[in-house]
């Protein structure tokens, strides 16, 4: 409502100050009873900063609803808004930590307010667990506002037990007879004894419909006349507009929220930005979200609307389908798909997703299965392409079965099928790129159908490829995923993996060079491994191949480390971080975590290791598909560091099962490494040297060294328990030991806090009070690199603040 058409009621007033006092409020109320007006008001009068959310029937789906947050995140925290955009909405614990860690990060200075309007729209399990456990965290100056029509499905007693919660309801916010006096006289209106009871006891303290009734008494309107509440919007306020204006509003009723242009767009109305801007000013219930920049119509003004929309004339899937293409014209999928599916245009959605250009993120993904599910089946046929996009969706999420059964149904029925000749090599060749996924860790087969794509297509890329989609399937070491048999790993990393590049339209450029990298590194080349590794890394950069870029800078850490060159191994991995946080798949958010949790694990730096890889949170549906299984590698190298022998040993015992699903050589090598030092540790001697031999075994067939180095000083004890008799080539054995004691002597040096000198000047001008663009200036470099500095300065100083990192610079005399 308007200024003019609100009263100021201190009881309810005083029950919303509770806001800033506690994580959460939830404000339930049945429609019409002022929940969303009087916490506005309250909040412009309080100055408390904020963000409001209206939901709607869209966001339901979390990827829909994660956008609309992350977008007006960005808008008061651009670096925050990003980052979340990028990580995705949570859907394991794994990510909810993590972003939960981010929130912490960000923490605001001074309180700050979170509403979600008409949360009744987006309830959900994920959703509302998701939040319930940001509450229970108690982010620093944190509020959120849930506004809903009805009880949350989630028990609160707890949250109400530690005081994290205050509740309010409609008998709260129901105006009393008092109230409704005060409303009137504040309208300069004189109403009776009589008047005051009709209305109580019509509205049950409704506060919406008090701008209704003094609309209807404006107009003359008999009070007793009015039984009903739809009645009384169209009597006092619907009839009172000309047939045109009831034409917009109803017109209007079907969007969720609009701009004067999208409005005209959707609706075909000539002039109705002026209609709009007229309706505003002179009724309380269309609003203009100046944060937004759109107008909403009051959800029970609308709800009346739509009714009468529905009734009349008014082409509604039309103006569905033609607000569905203002969004896509401005590469808005997500609004776009909403409101073409709504307006039954099926084809359009189809037809976008056939363009090549056009991916869909992980984030999106459960949304586009409901469409999946609901668009009749005869639209595919025509729309074969797009069919297939699905299909493939499927896969990449984690449902191979699912995906590998529509697969075979519609090469079935492909026979049936009255495609064109051109239209029948594209089929052919996406079923085969398909097919490239589903035969993942089969390297041999991978290559056979990225062949036939290549050859069905005389070299060129498929129109269902995309060079966007994670080429390394979630794991930070690429060669690790198809090295299966001892004896194989030189084959494995000369194979021309990049065929699939030309395949994809640029997936996975850099790999080629890569594999050769991540060969020579595990098998002590290191000089070979570095130039191999940096040529990936440039090349994958050149394409936005970020996966790759992860995988060669952590194959270059993994260098400098044993060469000594711990700073730069530690500044690579904190340049990465940018790019991997601004990607499109969250999924390289966990790569880069596993790279971080196994430099760390390397060095002995446990407390820096990833929370959720330290406590175990493998949930593997949020990796994609099963090269993820290198988590437990990293876990498995965590485990030991704690130093908790039984756990440990217990764990990696069952860590077998999962590197047994693709038979991955190095997952296990790395396992029963682990195994030895944990026996070992126990005192099982004969346990450990059986352990440590089965590694020894596999790593013998391929000259493998640098895993064993990795364990440097926990591994040479039981290095020592090996004899020749064990069937061991003992020069191996010496290459072993000499690569272990290297390495222990560099990483016992690496307990100092190294800055460069560029570090050290940016550190001391932020000191003088400089702001990142003054030090930009001054020292001739981009405002980013500053902040690039900065983020790896506070990196290696373990703080999170400017004034933090001062002290600790000046403790140890940096500064």
């Amino acid at each position: 409502m308007q200024n003019n058409s609100i009263i100021y009621i201190p009881r309810i007033n005083k029950e919303l100050t509770n806001i800033g006092r506690h994580p959460l409020t939830i404000i339930t109320a049945p429609m019409g009873y002022g929940k969303s007006t009087a916490v506005k008001q309250f909040l412009s009068g309080s100055g408390l900063r904020h963000i409001w959310i209206s939901l709607n029937e869209a966001s339901m789906d979390t990827g829909y609803f994660w956008r609309v947050l992350t977008t007006r995140l960005t808008g008061v925290n651009e670096e925050l808004g990003k980052t979340l955009d990028g990580l995705g909405f949570p859907l394991d614990n794994m990510q909810r930590s993590r972003i939960i860690d981010l929130l912490k990060q960000f923490s605001p200075p001074e309180d700050f307010v979170l509403v979600l309007d008409d949360y009744q729209y987006a309830e959900n399990d994920l959703l509302t667990n998701f939040l319930i456990s940001i509450v229970k965290y108690c982010i620093p100056n944190c509020h959120l506002v849930i506004i809903s029509r009805y009880l949350l499905k989630y028990d609160i007693k707890e949250l109400s037990a530690k005081n994290l919660v205050c509740t309010i309801d409609q008998k709260t916010l129901k105006f009393s007879n008092e109230d409704i006096k005060k409303y009137f006289i504040n309208m300069s209106m004189y109403i009776s004894k009589d008047e005051i009871s009709h209305i109580q006891n019509l509205t049950g303290g409704w506060a919406a419909a008090l701008y209704l009734f003094y609309r209807g008494l404006t107009y003359g309107m008999p009070l007793e006349n009015i039984t009903e509440i739809n009645e009384l919007l169209k009597k006092a306020l619907y009839d009172s507009y000309d047939m045109k204006t009831r034409q917009v509003l109803c017109s209007l009723s079907v969007l969720d929220d609009f701009t004067s242009e999208m409005a005209a767009y959707s609706t075909g109305i000539e002039n109705i930005g002026k209609d709009i801007e007229r309706l505003s000013s002179e009724n309380a219930f269309i609003n203009f979200d100046l944060t937004i920049k759109k107008y909403t119509i009051h959800s029970v003004f609308r709800s009346f609307l739509y009714k009468e929309a529905v009734n009349s004339e008014i082409n509604i899937q039309e103006i569905y389908r033609r607000a569905g293409l203002w969004h896509i014209g401005r590469n808005n999928i997500n609004h776009g798909f909403y409101y073409l599916f709504k307006g039954e245009d099926f084809d359009t959605m189809l037809k976008e997703l056939e363009k090549p250009a056009l991916y869909v993120r992980s984030s999106d993904r459960p949304m586009m299965f409901h469409y999946f599910e609901h668009i009749p089946a005869d639209h595919f046929n025509n729309h074969p392409i797009a069919y297939l996009k699905f299909i493939l969706m499927f896969i990449i999420t984690g449902d191979k079965k699912k995906g590998a059964s529509l697969l075979n149904n519609f090469e079935e029925e492909l026979p049936n099928r009255n495609y064109s000749n051109n239209d029948l090599i594209e089929i052919k060749a996406a079923i085969h790129l398909i097919r490239v996924f589903l035969s993942f860790n089969d390297l041999d087969t991978m290559i056979y159908h990225t062949d036939e794509v290549l050859k069905l297509l005389d070299g060129k890329a498929s129109v269902i490829s995309s060079f966007q989609g994670p080429f390394s399937f979630g794991s930070p070491h690429l060669s690790y995923i198809y090295y299966k048999e001892p004896g194989t790993y030189k084959k494995i990393s000369e194979t021309p993996l990049e065929k699939y590049a030309r395949a994809s339209g640029g997936a996975g450029v850099g790999s080629e060079s890569l594999c050769a990298a991540e060969y020579c590194l595990e098998t002590g080349d290191l000089s070979n491994a570095e130039i191999f590794a940096i040529k990936s890394l440039y090349e994958a950069k050149s394409r936005h191949q970020t996966s790759m870029a992860v995988c060669a800078a952590f194959t270059l850490a993994r260098i400098y480390i044993i060469e000594n060159r711990y700073s730069e191994a530690i500044s690579m991995l904190g340049n990465l971080g940018h790019d991997v946080s601004s990607n499109i798949e969250s999924i390289l958010l966990n790569t880069y975590d596993l790279c971080l949790g196994y430099i760390y694990a390397c060095t002995g730096e446990y407390e820096k290791i990833p929370k959720w890889i330290r406590e175990g949170d493998m949930t593997i549906n949020s990796l994609l598909m099963q090269g993820a299984v290198f988590s437990y590698v990293v876990y498995g190298k965590s485990l030991i560091l704690s130093e908790n022998w039984s756990k440990a040993e217990a764990l990696c015992e069952t860590f077998t099962n999962y590197f047994g699903i693709f038979n991955n050589q190095l997952g296990f090598l790395h396992n029963y490494i682990n195994l030895s030092i944990a026996a070992y540790n126990r005192g099982e001697m004969s346990k450990a040297k059986s352990w440590l031999l089965k590694a020894l075994l596999i790593g013998q067939e391929d000259k493998i060294i640098m895993p064993f180095a990795e364990n440097r000083a926990r591994l040479i004890s039981v290095l020592n328990l090996v004899c020749i008799d064990d069937g061991l080539n003992m020069e191996y054995v010496s290459k072993i030991i000499k690569m272990c004691s290297r390495y222990d002597e560099i990483v016992s040096n690496f307990n100092k806090i190294v800055l460069t000198s560029r570090e050290v000047e940016v550190l001391k001008l932020v000191s003088k009070g400089m702001s990142r663009s003054e030090i930009a200036e001054k020292l001739i470099i981009s405002a980013a690199t500053v902040r690039t500095h900065i983020q790896n300065i506070y990196q290696k100083l373990e703080v999170n603040k400017k004034s933090e990192a001062i002290d600790k610079a000046a403790k140890l005399n940096i500064i």
